[in-house]
Formats: C-alpha cells, sequence, structure tokens
C-alpha cells in the first residue's frame, strides 16, 4: 500500500510511520479563498480500496477515521499520519459505519450489513461475540448514542418489516423489541441527544415519513413528520448553536428537508442541492454547517439554518465531518476511488 503524506495538524506534531516499502512526501495543505485551515493529511491505498470515509470522536476524545471498501472490507486509520491501522475483511455489504463508546470499554465500530449488524472492536479490528444483531435482516443504516444511564447504544434501519431496532452497543443485547410504524422500509437512523440529556432514535423511510423515539423506553416521541421528499436515503442531525436540534434528510433527487428534532416544525424552506448527493454535518464556531457533494463532487458549505452558500467549494467527495471542541471541524473527503483527504476548517465564512 502506497500512501502519500502531506503534513499534519499542529496539534499533533509527530511524523507518520512509513511500514512494508511504504513511500512518503511532504507539501503545504492550505485552504481556498480566505477558509483558514490546519495542515492537510492526504493518503492513497490501493485502488478501489477506499469508499466512503467515516468521522467519529470516542468518548475518551480519541478520533476514529473509518473507510469502508469494495467487497468487505472496513480501515481504520490514523488521520493525522494516514497510517492503516486495521483492515478487518468480515464486513460483508457493508452499508454504513458508527461508533459507539461503551463506558470502561474500547469503543466499537458498528456496521450495517444485509445480514444485520456487525461489531468491531475501534481498536483492534477484530469482531466482537455477542447477540445476533437483526441476523435476518439487511440493515440499511445505523447509528449511535449514549442513554441517560451512560449506557452506548446503536440504532439500525431495518429494511423486512419496516423496523427500528436498538441494542446496547457493549453487549448486542437487544434493548427490547423491534420499533415499529414505519410502512415501507427504513432507509436512514441518527441518534439525537437533547439538551435535557433525553437520547432519542430518528428514523426515515424511503417516503420520506420521519418518526422519532424515546432510545431508553422505545416510546414514540412526538408525532410523525411527513417530509416532501422522493425516495429519502439520508438523515442527520446537528445541534444548532441556539439550542435547537435539526434534523437535515436528503432524498435521492436533490431535496434537502430540515426540521426541529423536537417539535418537528420545518426550519428554513426546502433546498436543492441536487441528485446522487451524499450530506454531512458539523458544529462550527460560527454555526451548524451542512457539507453536500454530489458523488464526483466538489464539496459544497451551506449554513445549517440560512441555507447561505458558505465559501468557495472543496475538492473531493463523500464527506465526512466531525465537530471539535474549539469550534473547528475536521473534514475527511474521498478523491478518486483510493485516495483519502482529511483537512481542518477553522472559522468557516458565515
Amino acid at each position: 500500500m502506497f500512501i502519500k503524506w502531506t503534513g499534519i495538524s499542529a496539534l499533533h506534531q509527530q511524523h507518520p510511520v512509513v511500514q512494508h516499502g511504504q513511500s512518503t512526501r511532504q507539501r503545504g495543505g492550505v485552504m481556498r479563498q480566505g477558509m483558514r485551515s490546519a495542515r492537510v493529511t492526504t493518503f492513497t491505498s490501493e485502488p478501489g480500496r477506499i469508499l466512503w470515509p467515516t468521522l467519529a470522536r470516542a468518548r475518551s476524545g480519541q478520533v476514529v477515521l473509518l473507510s469502508s471498501c469494495e467487497g468487505q472490507e472496513i480501515r481504520r486509520w490514523d488521520m493525522f499520519t494516514g497510517r492503516m491501522l486495521w483492515c478487518s475483511v468480515d464486513a460483508w455489504s457493508a452499508n454504513a459505519l458508527a461508533v459507539a463508546s461503551p463506558p470502561g470499554g474500547n469503543p466499537v465500530v458498528a456496521v450495517a450489513t444485509e445480514d444485520g449488524v456487525l461489531r468491531l472492536d475501534a481498536l483492534t479490528g477484530a469482531e466482537l461475540d455477542g447477540y445476533e444483531m437483526a441476523a435476518d435482516d439487511t440493515i440499511w443504516d445505523v447509528a449511535t448514542g449514549i442513554l441517560p444511564d451512560g449506557r452506548a447504544f446503536i440504532a439500525g434501519a431495518g429494511h423486512c418489516g419496516f423496523r427500528v431496532y436498538r441494542w446496547d452497543a457493549a453487549t448486542g443485547e437487544p434493548l427490547g423489541p423491534p420499533l415499529v410504524g414505519h410502512t415501507t422500509c427504513v432507509k436512514a437512523v441518527t441518534a439525537i441527544t437533547l439538551p435535557d440529556g433525553t437520547a432519542l432514535i430518528a428514523s426515515e423511510d424511503e417516503a420520506g415519513r420521519i418518526l422519532r423515539w424515546n432510545a431508553a423506553s422505545g416510546q414514540p416521541y412526538g408525532n410523525p413528520i411527513h417530509g416532501p421528499g422522493d425516495y429519502n436515503m439520508q438523515l442527520v442531525s446537528l445541534a444548532l448553536n441556539d439550542g435547537r436540534v435539526m434534523l437535515a434528510s436528503l432524498d435521492m433527487n436533490g431535496t434537502l428537508s430540515r426540521w426541529d428534532a423536537v417539535t418537528g416544525d420545518p426550519i428554513g424552506p426546502l433546498m436543492r442541492p441536487g441528485p446522487e448527493t451524499r450530506l454531512a454535518c458539523a458544529t462550527a464556531a460560527g454555526g451548524g454547517v451542512l457539507f453536500i457533494a454530489p458523488y464526483g463532487g466538489p464539496i459544497r458549505l451551506w449554513d445549517a439554518v440560512s441555507g447561505e452558500v458558505l465559501g468557495a467549494p472543496l475538492p473531493g467527495t463523500g464527506p465526512a465531518a466531525l465537530s471539535c471542541s474549539d469550534g473547528s471541524v475536521s473534514l475527511a473527503t474521498r478523491a478518486g476511488d483510493a485516495e483519502m483527504i482529511v483537512r481542518r476548517l477553522v472559522d468557516p465564512p458565515r
């Protein structure tokens, strides 16, 4: 595997580790048109081996950078050096990835597959034993969160029976029977922590209908949200600086809807970034940011509330974004079929 290294964040000064004949070179990584950033990390694996990146932060503060690949591989990378930390070949037909943080244990990678959910140790990549997690169902999406009692949970969007599942992340044990109420297959799920500590699961089906549930009790939360989308595939949640939590939904035709996660009220008018786009979000010092990119890129930044375009597009596609405690945003993107780029965005223009 050839890794091309192009600098590290000033917050993590170390040299890249080079193994097995890998080579490196260094250059500056500067963002475009006034958007300040730390240096950029770029790394390349074998062609076809990077599909979509995933960024998450464990409860310990550790950042986990993953990529799903063609076939059955999940890989974890050091986001500062580009070194591959492990590769799992057990995740057949991975549809989505998420990272959970059980108290007192290693972070857990939840993998949505055609045969349920697979749990991997985030530090080693080893498959974790435990309960079968919807092994008789296709899971299209997974999300993770923290219950009020401190336990980490995994939620899954099911195909058969239009069900939403929830499990204890540490053991894989079901937290109750599947949640029902959708009338077509569930394509997307997200986990929400409200300001009062309540943990919610929001799920969306192909028809654009969003249901919300109390993650601990499984009881429905509020009324269904009926979106205008057509064949909805992506649902994300975002904490806004004014205390609200936003749900953002993107369908296959490129219609983006935004909702207040508590009241179900719309936030702003519909946005139409275009078909076959991928969506990520993060909270920056200046407010919520949506990262939206068509399959071939580039990535456009939008103010989550106003819909205003923020700065010039960034190269790449398949964005994965992570909010940082200092108000900056880490952004991982795919470039081509083998390259991944990690940027640190500081003070996105408002």
